[in-house]
């Protein structure tokens, strides 16, 4: 049984965070520092989770933050949304982790989807530009689907074994409303992971390549033992919780 996996594409592969800091300090370089030297009482922090729509970004863990005014930010979006290709121009958090999840996926016989919520921007869509920012950094023929629903509804609606995500929200959807197992690239060690997800069952990774590395095992371990997938998955500490999922079962 070829296992079905889908992966998020900002902040598990794609550096958005980066990459909107980037635009905020070509922007307002000398606002932004000056909103630091601002007494605490009158500065607004934001973190970059409010520079993008909720909708977007969600309430993934993040390492930057910057203080901006509301119509800062306002500004920041909508550049970012007239920018030709940017969803091309992300940096890889971890280099060569398309790549190797391409290699390994080619070789096991893995299905794999990559879920996203990107908006569109100027150029071409969400969509075409992160199939060409897929392939550029090594998978060929990437099948991307762009968000409109929850993610648990989707990995329902597509029978997905594992998803792999890297905001709390998204994760304790699939866990909640469907039979998938949830890894949660959690990167940020100086931080503790909401205590919700391991109620919930999802299992917290640090990085892609420990991600990989499981998901190899697991697969190794299922051939082993055709069928075994559930046993497989509980063994290795990718469970759901009591009552979880409300998908219809696999017939492979």
């Amino acid at each position: 049984m070829a296992l079905r996996i889908g992966f998020d594409l900002d902040g598990v592969f794609a550096d958005m965070e980066l990459a909107l800091v980037h635009q905020a300090e070509e922007l307002f370089g000398s606002s932004l520092k000056r909103h630091e030297q601002r007494p605490s009482h009158l500065a607004t922090r934001h973190s970059i989770a409010n520079l993008v729509p909720k909708e977007i970004l969600d309430d993934a863990p993040l390492q930057h933050d910057l203080k901006l005014t509301a119509s800062e930010r306002r500004l920041l979006w909508r550049h970012v949304l007239s920018i030709d290709g940017f969803w091309e121009s992300l940096d890889e958090i971890e280099p060569g982790s398309v790549a190797r999840l391409a290699a390994i996926a080619a070789e096991r016989r893995w299905e794999i989807i990559f879920l996203t919520k990107r908006p569109a921007t100027a150029g071409a869509t969400s969509q075409v530009q992160s199939q060409r920012w897929l392939e550029a950094k090594g998978f060929r023929l990437p099948s991307v689907y762009v968000v409109t629903a929850s993610r648990g509804v989707i990995a329902a609606g597509l029978t997905l074994d594992i998803v792999v995500d890297d905001t709390p929200e998204n994760c304790i959807d699939v866990a909640s409303d469907s039979k998938a197992r949830t890894i949660a690239i959690f990167r940020n060690r100086e931080v503790a992971p909401p205590a919700v997800l391991r109620r919930m069952g999802i299992h917290l990774m640090g990085s892609v390549e420990e991600c990989l590395d499981l998901l190899v095992e697991i697969d190794s371990s299922v051939k082993r033992h055709p069928g075994a997938l559930e046993r497989v998955m509980q063994t290795l500490g990718l469970r759901q919780p009591p009552g979880a999922g409300t998908a219809a079962p696999r017939h492979d």
